[in-house]
């Protein structure tokens, strides 16, 4: 895959920014192990107040170590989380008997969930992931459509959006579930460097942002939740604990890998493992959208 351009203009809303030096913006490291020795420019367009990533990289260079395109069995972390995902997916109105696409699914944990639960229309579409590359997927039309944590990566936004309602069926629902750029401050880019997750995440959009968009094309939020199906009230299982895990141990790779133990000698894991619920900071949302009623 060729690089892609910087990106120095936004052009998500009616007056967009252009980069200049009094645009809020910040080096980051990247978030995954494999290039934690890179920095990367991320900028806030004052407008809108999405963000975005500056450089012109070769995504597929770091796709190529990307940890959720791993194949690896999920561990019972993973699926209890994937049970609580379901769960909020059935209570929208999915079912059994649905078509469901799982747009970005990177290595298919997800899908595959879906299919041991009984989900045997559910398929998966990803560019980057061999198995799921096959455009033959975007040919259908679905009744459930799930783009979770893949917009933000996506070099055009509206286009995933547009690609997204071209998906749905016409009493289909769309999930989508990203990053929220109104909750993250480049003031202090150690403390969002997960949700950042340079080079990968080009564009963090605002929840609003979003609905806005979606409300423009004839959609409406059915259901919206303030934070992402892997954050609970269960000590240590909550996002502000499982980021300082990750920063500490090489971000989404550890998926791959067993517990390191040594994290609790952390006192600073144990502090937000049992009051990081309370502090959460609301850096992601998930939204179910349906077409608008007459």
């Amino acid at each position: 895959m060729k690089p892609i351009f910087d990106y120095t203009q936004c052009d998500l809303c009616a007056s967009p920014e252009t980069l200049s030096p009094t645009t809020l913006q910040a080096a980051v490291p990247s978030s995954e192990r494999e290039f934690e020795n890179e920095r990367f420019t991320v900028w806030q367009c004052g407008n809108c107040q999405c963000i975005h990533a500056l450089e012109g990289v070769d995504l597929g260079h770091y796709y190529s170590q990307y940890g959720l395109h791993e194949q690896n069995e999920p561990d019972r972390v993973t699926r209890f989380f994937f049970g609580r995902k379901l769960k909020w997916l059935q209570k929208a109105g999915m079912a059994k008997e649905h078509r469901v696409l799982d747009y970005g699914c990177g290595g298919g944990h997800f899908l595959r969930f879906l299919q041991e639960n009984g989900y045997k229309y559910a398929q998966g579409y990803d560019p980057f992931t061999k198995e799921f590359a096959d455009t033959k997927a975007l040919e259908q039309r679905y009744d459930v459509v799930m783009s979770s944590d893949v917009i933000e990566h996506d070099i055009s936004v509206t286009s995933h959006l547009e690609t997204l309602t071209g998906l749905a069926t016409e009493n289909g629902f769309i999930y989508i579930e990203t990053p929220d750029a109104l909750s993250i401050d480049l003031n202090n880019v150690v403390q969002h460097r997960q949700i950042l997750q340079q080079p990968f995440h080009r564009h963090i959009l605002t929840h609003t942002w979003i609905i806005d968009q979606m409300n423009q094309r004839g959609w409406e939020v059915a259901q919206i939740a303030r934070h992402p199906f892997f954050h609970s009230w269960i000590p240590f299982l909550n996002v502000p604990a499982m980021d300082h895990y990750w920063d500490t141990y090489g971000g989404l790779s550890t998926l791959n890998e067993g517990y390191r133990w040594s994290a609790l000698l952390s006192p600073k894991y144990w502090y937000l493992g049992l009051f990081g619920v309370f502090i959460y900071g609301k850096d992601e949302v998930q939204l179910v959208l349906r077409r608008q009623t007459q």
